[in-house]
């Protein structure tokens, strides 16, 4: 099949790169001037592994246009990848789906060819594919299933590792509430070769799903920092060792169990806030909304773990040297990360400036004078010029430095930095202070 991708964002753009690793030719479609023109100079707009790498090989596959009725005319399955903003009550909104839905209404009604895909990959709310979006359709004047049919098709990915997740997916999954959604089964069972599991649920039960598994992902994530805090206050107790085992059990598994920080970035967070949003006046208790108020009580345990080691080491003058600002490692997301959270939190009661380093993006100036910063570059500096350095996302190159590191005070928030092989004192989230 013929694909369109509309929506050349940070997941869109690997997707459309993906299907052309896959042999397949696909018409590519964006608004944003700056990115249509970064690659028609096969530059990758973003930081995200292979993007670079991908656009360079596969180039050729892919076709950049503004023209929809192009789009129409040039393929059979047109996938939307477009951003879905959470409002102020925690749902998402359609409407850029929405925007982008009108303009290819009036190419549809152009160039009629037999129940167009309209595959939407965007995280939606559950009921948006048949209460929103076809009732859309056809109010302009389409029939469904005639002129079109509507499929939802959202990735399971994390950002830093797009491609290889897209590669190597645990399962499709596929929403449809027509039969010729198997035609979307078959595409995908042809760019995996068979070797994927797909599941084929109608539109609603698949926008459930999708909100319903990062929401799973984020109570494991603070089950964990229940046990590491558990651990964390009580003596000759290990939490890595105590979730370690807790994951060896087959029901649980050890995937998103260990010391941590709490859940941030684009998707968690969000997600868990819609789960709630859908389930608020259909049940009396919400999980989603309890798991929400431990998680945002997790940035507490570090700023509590700071002020222990301050008294412990008699510190009268030092300084803060905060390593990672986004989110994760290969990422450019500062906005609501866990660090950002610490430094408000910690700068509630410390005046002075604060060191940063992150490998993956430098912070504009007004960031930093807003929050009192001084960021490094050069991270042998950074670590020079701090005397307490935390450790907000694991990062091979921040190990190394402070493994030989000399005289520090290191927070390891994340288990991974081998106290028997460094000359600087180490403290762990999930052990007893």
């Amino acid at each position: 099949m013929k694909n369109s991708v509309i929506g050349l964002g940070k997941l869109g753009l690997p997707f459309a790169l993906f299907l052309a690793s896959k042999n397949q030719h696909v018409t590519c479609c964006d608004s944003n001037k700056k990115i249509i023109r970064d690659l028609s100079n096969k530059i990758s707009p973003y930081i995200e592994p292979l993007t670079s790498k991908y656009l360079k090989i596969y180039s050729k596959k892919i076709t950049l246009e503004n023209n929809y009725d192009n789009l129409i005319k040039n393929s059979q399955i047109t996938h939307l990848v477009l951003p879905t903003p959470s409002l102020i009550d925690n749902s998402f909104s359609n409407e850029y789906l929405l925007e982008c839905l009108d303009k290819l209404s009036k190419s549809l009604l152009k160039y009629k060819n037999k129940s167009h895909i309209i595959n939407i990959t965007s995280t939606v709310m559950p009921g948006s594919c048949q209460e929103v979006f076809r009732i859309f359709l056809e109010s302009k004047g389409l029939k469904n299933e005639k002129d079109f049919i509507i499929t939802y098709n959202p990735h399971f990915i994390a950002q830093g590792t797009t491609i290889k997740n897209l590669e190597n997916p645990d399962f499709i999954l596929i929403g449809s509430d027509s039969k010729k959604g198997k035609k979307l089964v078959s595409f995908y069972k042809k760019i995996y070769k068979n070797k994927v599991k797909i599941s084929l649920l109608r539109t609603k039960e698949a926008e459930i799903v999708k909100i319903s598994i990062n929401s799973y992902i984020t109570t494991k994530i603070t089950f964990s920092n229940f046990i590491s805090e558990v651990c964390e206050n009580t003596k000759n107790v290990d939490a890595s060792l105590v979730l370690n085992a807790i994951g060896r059990d087959h029901r649980i598994g050890n995937s998103y169990l260990g010391v941590g920080t709490k859940y941030s970035g684009p998707c968690f967070p969000r997600d868990n806030k819609a789960l709630h949003y859908f389930t608020k006046d259909k049940i009396k208790n919400s999980l989603p909304k309890f798991i929400d108020k431990i998680n945002n009580s997790q940035t507490k345990r570090i700023t509590r773990m700071l002020k222990k080691i301050i008294s412990k080491e008699r510190l009268k003058k030092f300084t803060i040297g905060i390593f990672g600002l986004t989110y994760k490692d290969k990422t450019s997301i500062i906005d609501d990360s866990q660090s950002y959270d610490l430094i408000i939190d910690i700068r509630k009661k410390y005046k002075a400036n604060i060191n940063t380093h992150d490998d993956n993006v430098e912070p504009n100036t007004q960031f930093l004078n807003k929050h009192k910063l001084i960021f490094f570059k050069n991270i042998k500096k950074f670590i020079q010029k701090s005397k307490i350095l935390i450790l907000m996302y694991p990062s091979k190159k921040f190990i190394k430095s402070a493994l030989n590191s000399k005289n520090k005070i290191i927070i390891d928030c994340w288990n991974v930095i081998d106290e028997k092989k460094t000359n600087s004192k180490v403290y762990k989230l999930g052990k007893y202070l």
